[in-house]
């Protein structure tokens, strides 16, 4: 019942974190909101885990936080230099 109570409360958060991701004038605002999206995302399932017993879900929900860490660096590493190849010349070498 815990269970229950805390992954609505966790809901109503995530609907909050939604708005702001379309809302977001930044693409930081943005990033932002997606990982709050995923970690409510994260704490739901690892709700439903408890609440149902099967610690698939919690396993789940650990790779799902592992797999958005990676995204989210390589989003934002394209979007500030807008390529994911490494510089051939440091600025201070030229």
């Amino acid at each position: 019942m815990t269970a229950l109570a805390a992954a609505i409360g966790v809901g109503i958060a995530l609907l909050l974190y939604v708005a702001r991701l379309f809302a977001g004038p930044t693409l930081y605002d943005r990033t932002l909101a997606m990982n709050g999206v995923v970690i409510k995302v994260a704490i739901i399932a690892a709700a439903a885990a408890v609440a149902t017993g099967r610690t698939a879900l919690a396993d789940a929900a650990l790779a799902f936080l592992l797999a958005s860490v990676v995204v989210n660096v390589a989003v934002l590493k394209f979007f500030r230099s807008r390529t994911f190849q490494a510089p051939l010349l440091r600025a201070e070498d030229l």
